[in-house]
């Protein structure tokens, strides 16, 4: 399943906790991750839909870190636009909040690169 997937990729990184209790607006994501280590605190978004992620949810996922209180975000997606992609560039300049953006063929291929 794909979110068992993104919880294994996640252990890799730190501590995963699935979190229940925030308000979504669509369905069609999963339930938000927080992965930690003793550095960092990152909110994870994960998004099975087969479109392009674009710029109105990377502006969401802004807005949804800072009330978290996150040092930043990994949003895990089928495709990303190219305005995604310079707006995260931009922001990660910018901003002391870091976003890293993840194509689940890349997870997949992490994953399928370190089985045990």
């Amino acid at each position: 399943m794909f979110q068992d997937k993104v919880g294994k990729f996640l252990g890799r990184y730190g501590e995963v906790k699935k979190l229940g209790s925030l308000k979504l607006e669509s369905n069609t994501r999963i339930l938000p991750f927080i992965v930690e280590n003793e550095d960092q605190k990152f909110a994870v978004f994960a998004f099975h839909w087969k479109k392009s992620i674009g710029t109105n949810t990377i502006i969401r996922t802004e807005h949804q870190i800072s009330e978290m209180q996150c040092d930043g975000a990994i949003i895990i997606g089928n495709r990303f636009s190219q305005n995604s992609y310079d707006m995260v560039s931009d922001t990660n300049k910018r901003r002391s909040k870091r976003i890293i953006l993840i194509k689940m063929e890349e997870m997949e291929e992490i994953l399928s690169s370190n089985v045990s």
